[in-house]
């Protein structure tokens, strides 16, 4: 019998897919070392068995405010529980990697919270926390890497190898997740799969259909940016400010096309009417359970697979054992190194290169693809959040986003298209779309106090659903509803005339920064500074919440310190107790900054 080492269960808290990506990443590694392992996300995990378990990997995201990942949160409830005794762990140990992003206050909280309530119930921690940043140039990547070479030293000094059993080999042939069996369908029974979706037969209970009402393009013809206001029918559905909803994106025709020509072209030949039957091979992961039912290929194409994703370096460690070229595999190799890592980003991420295109480039590796390395090669599509940016009570029975349609130039020959933003400005009136409604990060206040918002471009969203809502219930006055908005040019790419309307009829109070309106650049810190004695007044007497919104480059920390600056320029307080200020402001949530790249 051949030796199996110490079970080890890995469970992931993931928002948006990077740390269930790790935590099978580490499931797939840890049989080099012949452990008995099992990954899921912790909402999956009978959270009773923790008591028993010997060693648990965690790899869990932070998101918005401070907070876990929607399938972390039934776990994590039961973990706070004030009647667990402090021993109930003493037996387990763990190791943590978090995921998060240092342009946020609460950077890495959930992982850090999550350490010192393991070590709290007595669970001992085997390596140090990690603390991957997304800002990094290399990403979670850079800090990842070695954490995850630390974690398997300090298990094999934990469990050791007996005398004569050594590790494995890093590029161990890769073991499909999936067993697949195909049948090529006539064209009548074709047809009946056309019209469906692979994911109502599974929808969950929270999901329902809204249809397109409006897909109006805000801004002018000639700017360089589309930015859609799509309104969709949601009859009876409810929702409340904050809250973001959620859509399941499906490739554009055009990508579908390609991807089957690059497969045809090598000689992989899957006609779309392929009816694929999907079984896993392993309990230690599950399938996804919208793969139990027979899809056809066609279905696969356009609404499983992601063909806009940027591979990551597990792609390149399978591609690299499918090629039967020599150039390719030392090529694979190199990108699937720590040492290559810089390469990997400079030919994938710097320049947005796709699956797809690396397919095409990797030809060798790609003719050897079989159906079940399909799903090897190929991320899934995650759902994509958006906040909803109208109120329920004002905009009845309906529920509006704002899109800025993602087009853009890299080095590559073609324009880079996001992959939800172009699938949305492309549907026509009454497109339906499985939908659901979730809350997001902001934590709006439900009393009178006064509320400063800072949304420039599609960040103003989020403080639509808000505003709207506290005009439809009469509470709406220019002291308890701040707006500042900022964009290039009024005539170009202003969103807010609803605003600029309700600002003119003594509703709320607009501020507005047009960047390129004039010869110098106005912002809205500059704005912010400029109105700094009537937002002192309602920060230091009213109470008043500060919450951002935007691109996380630049803005949020230049907004930041717009705010210290008010502090000292009109409360008089030193800079020191100015920066203390806005910190307290933050860590009571009554400053909240939402950025996303």
């Amino acid at each position: 019998m051949s030796f199996v080492n110490e079970k080890l269960t890995i469970l992931y808290g993931s928002q948006t897919g990077n740390a269930q990506d790790l935590a099978e990443r580490l499931w797939r590694e840890a049989k080099r070392f012949y452990f008995a392992c099992k990954v899921c996300s912790m909402d999956e995990y009978n959270v009773v068995e923790l008591v028993q378990e010997r060693c648990v990997i965690f790899i869990c995201s932070t998101t918005g405010q401070g907070e876990e990942p929607d399938n972390m949160r039934n776990f994590w409830r039961f973990l706070l529980r004030r009647s667990l005794p402090g021993n109930s762990l003493v037996n387990v140990k763990f190791a943590i990697l978090g995921l998060g992003d240092s342009s946020y206050v609460k950077y890495n909280f959930v992982a850090k919270r999550l350490q010192k309530r393991l070590q709290q119930l007595g669970g001992q921690a085997l390596v140090p926390l990690g603390l991957g940043d997304d800002q990094h140039e290399l990403g979670y990547d850079a800090v990842a890497d070695p954490w995850i070479d630390d974690l398997w030293k300090a298990l094999l000094l934990e469990y050791p190898l007996p005398k004569g059993v050594h590790v494995l080999e890093k590029n161990q042939k890769v073991i499909p997740r999936f067993n697949v069996s195909s049948t090529l369908l006539q064209p009548s029974a074709a047809g009946a799969y056309k019209q469906q979706s692979i994911y109502y037969s599974t929808r969950a209970s929270n999901e329902f259909d809204v249809a397109v009402k409006e897909n109006i393009r805000m801004t002018s013809d000639d700017h360089f940016q589309d930015v859609r206001l799509i309104k969709f029918a949601c009859p009876g559905h409810k929702y409340s400010p904050g809250d973001v909803l959620v859509l399941r994106p499906r490739n554009l025709p055009s990508q579908v096309a390609e991807f089957q020509r690059i497969l045809q072209d090598n000689n992989v030949n899957i006609p779309p009417d392929t009816l694929f039957k999907i079984t896993e091979t392993t309990h230690e992961m599950p399938i996804p359970k919208f793969l139990k039912y027979e899809v056809t290929f066609q279905q696969l194409c356009e609404e499983y697979f992601d063909l806009t994703a940027i591979p990551r370096r597990r792609t390149f460690e399978i591609l690299g054992q499918l090629t039967d070229s020599e150039i390719e595999k030392e090529k694979c190799e190199e990108l699937t190194t720590a040492e290559g890592q810089n390469d990997l980003y400079n030919y994938c991420n710097r320049p947005r290169r796709n699956i797809t295109e690396v397919l095409e480039d990797f030809r060798h590796a790609t003719k050897n693809l079989t159906k079940e390395m399909l799903f090897e090669v190929l991320p899934a599509i995650k759902p994509r959040d958006f906040s909803i940016a109208s109120s329920c009570k004002y905009h009845e029975n309906e529920v509006h986003i704002l899109v800025a349609v993602v087009r853009y130039k890299t080095k590559l020959v073609k324009e880079r298209l996001g992959l939800a933003s172009n699938y949305l400005a492309d549907l026509k009136l009454d497109a339906k779309l499985s939908a659901w409604v979730k809350k997001g990060s902001f934590k709006f206040p439900t009393d009178d106090t006064p509320v400063i918002m800072v949304g420039p471009g599609t960040g103003v969203a989020p403080f639509k659903n808000f505003i709207f809502e506290r005009v439809q219930a009469n509470t709406a006055r220019p002291n308890n509803c701040v707006l500042f908005f900022g964009c290039r040019n009024r005539g170009k790419d202003f969103v807010c005339e609803d605003e600029e309307k309700l600002h003119a009829n003594g509703k709320i109070t607009l501020v507005t920064a047009f960047s390129r309106d004039q010869d110098y650049k106005i912002y809205v810190q500059h704005k912010i500074i400029e109105n700094a004695g009537f937002l002192w007044k309602l920060l230091s007497e009213e109470g008043a919440y500060v919450l951002v919104a935007g691109n996380s480059k630049n803005m949020p920390r230049a907004v930041r310190d717009a705010f210290v600056t008010v502090a000292t320029d009109a409360g008089r307080l030193t800079p020191q107790e100015a920066e203390n200020f806005v910190e307290k402001m933050e860590k009571t949530n009554r400053y909240q900054t939402e950025t996303w790249c």
